[in-house]
């Protein structure tokens, strides 16, 4: 695949579907579809940073749910639209049915709510986060973008009673590329450290750590973990070709570390980056990168 001219989060969000497939840890999930089990048979279920809606379809396809009231939140309309479409085609082209009702999405007997809105200044307004307890908590590849400690206490008072959360995909602090450039070990750690310092909406954004600083996190908030695994993103090439769109992926991977790090002069010489930058978009070209990303998984429930 040649590098794209441009690059669009809402595809990011669909390319690391099967990035995703392969990463989360399945005796987490087994574990918690055993626990969401012996709830109530139609689920009420919130995503935090619900991007294309993916998760939504996985659930369905691994079996974790059968009915529910699904509702997705993310800041980026365009994301939440690519969802809408996406699931309402995933749907269809798997047989599930579709059916429109007002602004939800009906999927058979899951529906699909969408709410656009930015995490921190929805918990601030009342009324409570869902309008009311869900028993699921979800999410994906999102709390290393968000000051863990402020959001956890008042994200996890919206599970009821014997409800649970599955927060996945919580970035630990290691980026590896291979081959192995010179440079790999400078560049990653003024990568790890723009996420460390990173604010947005006047807000704490992240933290290189999040996966095992979690342990503690939820432990302080008064979170019982019933399961934890890693949930390592792995992306290769067989025979010089990439699964599905995961050229675009690493492309996007690479592109973000570029941006980021552009803003960072002092900790990254410009052409030294330009030079690396370089390099990795050309070797996904050629079919040659591999990119490892350790993360962890979480199931469990508020004490």
């Amino acid at each position: 695949m040649s590098r794209p001219a441009a690059y669009s989060a809402s595809r990011y969000l669909l390319a690391k579907r099967t990035v995703d497939d392969r990463a989360l840890d399945r005796g987490v999930f087994d574990r918690l579809a055993r626990e969401l089990g012996a709830g109530p048979p139609r689920p009420r279920v919130l995503e935090i940073g619900a991007g294309a809606g993916t998760m939504v379809a996985r659930a369905l396809e691994w079996g974790l749910l059968s009915a529910a009231d699904y509702t997705l939140l993310d800041i980026d309309a365009e994301c939440l639209a690519t969802a809408r479409r996406w699931l309402a085609d995933w749907a269809r082209q798997t047989g599930r049915g579709c059916l429109e009702r007002g602004a939800d999405l009906c999927l058979g007997p899951v529906t699909v709510r969408f709410v656009q809105a930015e995490l921190g200044g929805h918990l601030d307004q009342p009324p409570s986060l869902a309008q009311g307890k869900v028993d699921l908590l979800i999410a994906n590849a999102f709390l290393d973008l968000v000051d863990v400690p402020a959001f956890l206490p008042p994200l996890l008072s919206s599970i009821r009673g014997g409800g649970l959360f599955w927060f996945t995909i919580n970035f630990d602090g290691e980026t590896i590329f291979v081959p192995e450039s010179p440079l790999d070990a400078a560049i990653t750690a003024a990568y790890h450290r723009d996420m460390d310092q990173r604010v947005r909406h006047g807000r704490p954004a992240g933290d290189s750590k999040t996966g095992r600083r979690l342990f503690a996190h939820l432990r302080q908030a008064g979170a019982e973990v019933v399961a934890a695994g890693s949930s390592d993103w792995v992306v290769f090439p067989e025979r010089g070709r990439y699964v599905a769109d995961e050229a675009y992926f690493l492309h996007h991977i690479v592109d973000t570390i570029a941006g980021s790090l552009s803003l960072r002069p002092d900790d990254v010489d410009g052409a030294a980056l330009t030079s690396w930058v370089e390099l990795r978009h050309q070797q996904i070209e050629r079919g040659e990168l591999c990119y490892i990303a350790h993360q962890l998984d979480f199931a469990g429930r508020p004490s």
